[in-house]
């Protein structure tokens, strides 16, 4: 059975993370902000296609904002493009080769 408050929780969690208010989730989702405050609440049921609008504009995977389960390679990506930012231009293409020289090894 699907727990509709848990998920409402999930997307609230998302979006307080992203810095969205309920109402500039609501408008890139195309939905009132009583009703992202319902879903979030548990006392609406969104269809599928909402919640992957949600998930897109929350930035959280669907599988993450419906069971939970945290993609973690998605954060790898995030955190490993934090690093190469703070990385001189000679230190990123260093990376980019070891990362190569990794991806090709068999």
């Amino acid at each position: 059975m699907i727990d509709f408050k848990i998920i409402g929780k999930r997307i609230q969690k998302a979006r307080n993370a992203q810095g969205l208010t309920q109402e500039v989730l609501s408008e890139k989702i195309g939905v009132s902000t009583n009703y992202l405050s319902k879903v979030e609440g548990g006392h609406e049921r969104p269809n599928l296609e909402l919640l992957g609008k949600i998930s897109v504009a929350a930035d959280i995977s669907l599988p993450e904002l419906l069971t939970d389960v945290v993609e973690e390679r998605r954060y790898l990506r995030k955190d490993i493009a934090d690093i190469l930012d703070s990385c001189s231009p000679e230190k990123t293409r260093l990376i980019y080769d070891v990362i190569l020289r990794i991806s090709q090894y068999k």
